[in-house]
């Protein structure tokens, strides 16, 4: 049986189909299934701390206001993106628990990840770039916002479409890695440029 895994009010349930795996117990609900309550619940500042929550239908506080911005929820996918008061993005549900952990920095690759989650795509596939906020590192992120390449690197470029990423070693020499973190070219360049033109004279971009 295909399963995945969801935590609904506070009970693990193992179900089928999704595909999505759990993030350091933190998953909370398979796309839709509190998604009718989205509807009704809407991005407020509170005006006592400058902080934004969620309040519902009748004016009360749902999820309280402890974030520094809130995106309003996805009807569909019972999501809605958020930012914490260090100023990393992730994602919550209905609930108020967390959905995609907050490791990122920008919204919009919280925005993306949603959407290779909602299209059904297999953890790995989709990987952004990102600096590890304890230890200046950069890796890859999942669309679960936990770490899929470990931060290991000085810098790093985007994953391609074809699964090619250009990175900088800690050495200062530039080469570039693939989905699962393998060398595809070796770390002996001194310019990300030059990397970028071997990836496209190896047909790999």
């Amino acid at each position: 049986m295909k399963r995945a895994f969801l935590l609904l009010a506070g009970a693990t349930i193992l179900c089928t189909s999704c595909g999505l795996l759990p993030v350091l117990n933190q998953t909370t609900l398979a796309t839709g299934v509190t998604s009718p309550l989205a509807k009704h619940l809407k991005a407020t500042e509170d005006p006592g701390t400058g902080l934004y929550g969620y309040l519902n239908s009748y004016g009360l506080w749902a999820i309280q206001p402890t974030f520094r911005s809130a995106k309003e929820f996805d009807t569909e996918l019972g999501i809605a993106v958020v930012q914490l008061q260090n100023g990393y993005w992730g994602a919550i549900n209905t609930l108020g628990t967390t959905y995609i952990l907050f490791n990122f920095t920008s919204w919009l690759d919280v925005n993306s990840a949603i959407r290779s989650i909602s299209k059904g795509r297999y953890r790995g596939i989709d990987l952004w770039e990102e600096c590890d906020q304890a230890t200046g590192l950069w890796g890859y992120l999942d669309y679960t916002g936990a770490w899929y390449i470990a931060p290991q690197y000085r810098s790093a470029k985007g994953m391609s479409d074809r699964g090619i990423a250009v990175v900088q070693f800690q050495d200062g020499r530039w080469g570039a890695i693939d989905r699962k973190g393998a060398i595809v070219i070796q770390p002996n360049f001194n310019s990300w440029l030059d990397v970028d033109s071997a990836i496209r004279n190896l047909h790999l971009n």
